[in-house]
């Protein structure tokens, strides 16, 4: 994750979803609920930590790149390759 997510909502919008609000907070993350006027009227602090993502293996995750590029390299009908056309769009 990237940055810290902080939420305000309105206590009514919390009383019916809170437990799957709560659910998707990792640690740190903060809920604000705020009252009709708009008015802070507290914070919940997410105390859990995150599941751990299990990671694909490094091995696996490469080969299936190598087998994309080579897909890409026989579909491609181009003069110029792929790199050579981004270059020229990107100017």
């Amino acid at each position: 994750m990237s940055g810290v997510l902080s939420l305000t909502l309105p206590v009514e919008t919390a009383e019916h979803g809170l437990k799957r609000m709560l659910e998707q907070l990792h640690l740190g993350e903060t809920i604000t609920l705020v009252g009709a006027e708009g008015v802070p009227l507290a914070v919940i602090v997410s105390l859990q930590k995150p599941a751990t993502v299990e990671a694909e293996p490094a091995s696996d995750w490469e080969a299936r790149w190598d087998a994309l590029a080579r897909k890409v390299s026989q579909a491609w009908k181009g003069e110029k390759g792929a790199v050579e056309t981004l270059v020229e769009m990107r100017r």
